[in-house]
């Protein structure tokens, strides 16, 4: 097996550590799920004192993983367009004797993949399914993974790729394996689009919940997101209105959805974070990656999905306000769908990935 040792300085020694590499990028284009789940994984690597170092396309990606506290190279490239990237990249990886790679971009294609496999064993990260990615080892942890048939598929493209799908491999931080609800008096809604909200969706939101009377009856908590560019014009809405806290983003959701008894969230890494914590919620999508697991979702009664913001944004977030009314109205139908939630995660997937990722560098 292919192998590199780095010396690091940990704690308050220098200890000698295995290092394992990760390709992965976050800006207001396309937040910053992407770099949470990374860094969840690299943190679970820690823990086998193994550390991580993030090859990334730019300064912005680079702040992200420097304040976990990870090492990065930027490559002074383009996040979008990683096809022009790959020569760069396998310099630099040769250049760190970097042997393993978890590569988590929607913007890979097959030669980019094909080319880092000449280098090094590749674990590949896919929640969209646009094509069969040449890796070593794939990890899907939507719901719907099982419904994309990869062994077959794989295996007829004379690929000898390994699998970690489902639920399980959902790389949620550790607060969230046992997330318990804290009392509170009256009733929390928490409003969640991401780190970005190009649509503005939650005033949008905000303002259905203000027709429908909704404020009147609970306390709003909305998150404006670290590549939000609406907040002056919510609080020029809505500053005024003591039902509504707009949050600036934060480090982990886990502390508001254990104070929260409702949620609105976009699709992504979010909806499992409500489902360890168990709060009833309703999905909307903002993006087509987002469209398969609202349906999953919503099929199997966990999570009722009200609609995609770019075609309906009236209709979508009437709907919302309704969804969010039943919950307040019929509590035993809001700790129905938070029974069902609690059992898609168990907050243990980030460290399965480290052991896969483990079997690599081993």
């Amino acid at each position: 097996m292919r192998q590199q040792k780095e010396y690091r300085l940990l704690h308050e020694g220098i200890t000698m550590a295995e290092m394992y590499y990760i390709r992965v990028d976050a800006n207001d284009n396309i937040g910053i799920g992407h770099m949470m789940r990374c860094l969840s994984i690299a943190k679970a690597l820690r823990g086998h004192r193994v550390e991580s170092t993030f090859f990334v396309a730019d300064r912005t990606s680079a702040a992200m993983a420097a304040e976990a506290g990870f090492g990065y190279v930027i490559l002074n490239t383009d996040y979008d367009r990683l096809d022009l990237e790959a020569d760069r990249l396998v310099q630099r990886m040769q250049e760190k004797g970097a042997d393993n790679l978890l590569v988590d971009s929607y913007y890979v294609t097959a030669e980019y993949l094909r080319k880092i496999r000449q280098i090094a064993n590749v674990t590949y990260i896919d929640d969209i399914d646009r094509f069969i990615y040449p890796c070593d080892t794939l990890i899907n942890y939507n719901i719907y993974a099982d419904q994309l048939r990869y062994p077959e598929r794989y295996k007829e493209a004379g690929l000898n790729t390994r699998f970690a799908l489902g639920t399980s491999y959902m790389p949620l931080r550790d607060e969230y394996k046992d997330l318990k609800k804290v009392p509170h008096e009256g009733f929390r809604i928490l409003v969640t689009t991401g780190a970005t909200d190009q649509y503005n969706v939650i005033g949008h939101v905000l303002d259905a919940f203000r027709r429908t009377g909704i404020d009147r009856k609970a306390q709003i908590l909305a998150i404006v997101g670290r590549y939000n560019h609406n907040r002056a014009q919510l609080e020029e809405q809505f500053g005024g209105n003591s039902a509504v806290k707009l949050i600036g983003p934060q480090e982990s959701l886990s502390p508001l959805i254990a104070q929260c008894d409702a949620a609105m969230t976009a699709g992504g890494t979010t909806v499992y974070e409500l489902c360890a914590g168990g709060i009833p919620a309703v999905m909307l999508t903002i993006a087509d990656n987002q469209m398969r697991a609202a349906k999953t979702f919503s099929a199997k009664g966990i999570i009722p999905y009200a609609g995609d913001v770019r075609t309906d944004m009236d209709g979508t977030t009437q709907r919302i306000a309704q969804q969010i009314r039943t919950y307040m109205d019929q509590p035993d139908t809001a700790a129905a769908y938070s029974s069902k939630e609690r059992t898609v995660v168990d907050g243990q997937g980030a460290e399965r990935i480290a052991q896969l990722l483990l079997k690599t560098i081993k």
